[in-house]
């Protein structure tokens, strides 16, 4: 559920928003909504940023290192009775505090970086499907 809110901007501020809206082609609600979800996550984790990968898509990632769900994969890569940060950090090269760091923020968005590698482990089992298809018609010639 979404409460409204009234907000004045200065006016460099709403120009400069204005043009980010057209750019992107999002609702003005859309954009400030998740501009202030991000600050918050960033003020909770503030070795954590935001990346788009690809347009429209906005990620965690660590300030100095790769994208949350990366780390969370290679934490769950790791055999439960062995899972530390240390293990992970020698089996990734990352250091044991960005392990944390990714953790910490996984353990507060548990959903979303759950999902987001739902997504990824659906969309590599889409290519490899593809690429097998394809790998068929090698048989047919």
């Amino acid at each position: 559920m979404s409460s409204p809110i009234n907000v004045r901007l200065p006016q460099s501020t709403h120009s400069a928003l204005d043009v980010y809206i057209r750019h992107m082609g999002s609702r003005k609600s859309t954009v400030i909504a998740q501009a202030v979800d991000e600050w918050l996550r960033l003020q909770a984790h503030p070795k954590i940023h935001f990346v788009s990968p690809v347009p429209g898509a906005r990620r965690a990632a660590l300030i100095d290192g790769p994208e949350v769900w990366s780390v969370a994969e290679a934490w769950l890569q790791c055999p439960e009775a062995d899972r530390t940060a240390t293990a992970v950090s020698e089996m990734t090269g990352l250091t044991t505090d960005q392990i944390e760091t990714a953790l910490a923020y996984w353990a507060d968005n548990r959903t979303e970086i759950d999902q987001l590698m739902a997504q990824i482990h659906q969309a590599q089992i889409d290519q490899y499907d593809a690429w097998m298809r394809r790998q068929a018609l090698n048989v047919l010639a």
